[in-house]
């Protein structure tokens, strides 16, 4: 997963662009891992996981919810977890599933969020 982050100087809003597939861990990010302690807290848990002392994690947000397991993290916009059947979009439109959903290995997420963290540290 290849990603970037700008931070306007003057309105000091960040930017998270991320590789096409994982854009929500962008939005995630900048809606939800303000705050410093915050990620702190999400790398104990992801490290947990990979030493398999937490078999699964939940963290619900605002927008999203975050499910961890040793293997894999998924990023779901709340309102597809609402539904219960998920709805279908057209072909051509499936794109924005990428906005709402997305997943990666433990291995890329903890990656995300160290290189998150040094850069809300600056």
């Amino acid at each position: 997963m290849e990603f970037d982050f700008r931070k306007d100087l003057v309105t000091q809003k960040v930017d998270v662009k991320i590789s096409m597939g994982h854009e929500a861990f962008a939005t995630w990010l900048e809606m939800e891992g303000q705050s410093l302690a915050w990620v702190q807290s999400l790398l104990l848990v992801v490290a947990q996981c990979q030493k398999h002392q937490r078999t699964e994690f939940k963290l619900i947000g605002s927008e999203f919810t975050l499910q961890l397991t040793p293997e894999e993290a998924l990023i779901t916009n709340n309102r597809l977890l609402e539904n219960e059947e998920v709805p279908t979009f057209e072909e051509e439109f499936s794109f924005y599933n990428l906005e709402i959903e997305a997943g990666c290995g433990l291995e890329d997420f903890l990656n995300l969020l160290n290189s998150w963290r040094e850069f809300i540290e600056e």
